[in-house]
């Protein structure tokens, strides 16, 4: 996929558009400390994307790659970190 010619109109029109439809949730993790996460899914998708973050990552950077596999037929999950992102702290 190149949309880099056209990627400032991505990003603040599709890209924009398919991450305000995202559900923001959480469990309660060790110690009840709330873990964050984000989810896009379709009743016609048969598989299952889990997206991890790096140190110090939250799911705010990967709206791109989630719209991608997304538009691939993935159900897509991204997961806080405990102590990182949105996630509660240690």
């Amino acid at each position: 996929l190149n949309r880099e010619p056209q990627f400032s109109a991505f990003t603040n029109g599709l890209l924009l558009d398919f991450w305000q439809t995202r559900k923001e949730r959480q469990f309660m993790g060790v110690d009840d400390v709330p873990i964050h996460y984000v989810s896009f899914c379709s009743p016609h998708h048969d598989k299952t994307l889990v997206i991890l973050p790096g140190r110090s990552e939250s799911y705010v950077k990967y709206p791109e790659v989630a719209y991608d596999f997304y538009h691939l037929g993935y159900d897509v999950f991204i997961i806080d970190h405990r102590g990182q992102g949105r996630s509660g702290r240690l």
